[in-house]
């Protein structure tokens, strides 16, 4: 019995990490794509595990205002410094601002991708055809 238990308490472990270097794969790829730089650099408002953990091509820095995109957990108490910046959201809920370009959310254990094509119009974001598939109308 105790080894079905350690089974099963280190294959969800497994499990649980590669969902985050998948998490941090996505994100890394739609923050290149969105700012359109090698190394962009990224505030997370809040936290964002997989970035935290793998931010592979991406710079953390520390506030809004050296940030090329912000990556929001929440967007209560956004700083105004934050307002100019490129949103994305780690929610779906997210998506109800109109500051936020699109969002990056797990729903029913799968990663979804949506973005709004006037959003991403009103900041001159042109994302690659591969996109395509993500980008909704309002």
């Amino acid at each position: 019995m105790k080894k079905i238990w350690f089974m099963l308490l280190f294959g969800t472990g497994i499990f649980w990490a590669n969902d985050v270097e998948l998490a941090s794969t996505i994100l890394n790829k739609l923050i290149i794509a969105v700012t359109a730089k090698e190394n962009p650099k990224v505030y997370l408002y809040r936290e964002n595990e997989a970035l935290e953990t793998h931010p592979a091509s991406v710079v953390l820095v520390k506030g809004c205002e050296e940030a090329d995109i912000v990556i929001v957990s929440t967007l209560k108490q956004l700083p105004r410094s934050c307002d100019n910046k490129i949103l994305l959201g780690t929610r779906y809920m997210h998506l109800g601002d109109p500051r936020v370009i699109g969002a990056f959310f797990w729903q029913k254990g799968r990663p979804n991708i949506l973005f709004y094509h006037e959003r991403l119009h009103a900041r001159k974001i042109v994302l690659d055809r591969v996109f395509d598939k993500y980008i909704e109308s309002e």
